[in-house]
């Protein structure tokens, strides 16, 4: 889409790789774009996106959702958890 990630649902698979506890929740990074919005923000693959806009995530549908919902324009404040820590990212919009 627009902010140039694909996400998947958070694997037990995924937790053991990527030694992600079990508390976190949300849909994992799968692919990120060169020179998209996320890529600009930071985003990696493996990264776990745990809320858009402040709003809890659960799975990938939730948070493709939430992305999906910003409205054309505006930034999208995602918070991923990283390498063992959560950090806010901003994703900013490219002109259309």
């Amino acid at each position: 889409g627009r902010w140039g990630l694909s996400l998947g649902d958070l694997e037990q698979g995924d937790r053991d790789q990527l030694q992600i506890p079990s508390d976190v929740h949300g849909a994992v990074v799968q692919d990120v774009q060169p020179g998209s919005p996320a890529d600009n923000a930071g985003l990696q693959r493996g990264d776990v996106i745990v809320e858009v806009n402040r709003h809890p995530q659960q799975s990938a549908d939730d948070a493709s959702k939430a992305l999906a919902n910003v409205p054309k324009g505006q930034d999208a404040l995602v918070l991923v958890w990283s390498n063992g820590g959560n950090t806010f990212r901003v994703l900013h919009p490219t002109q259309e």
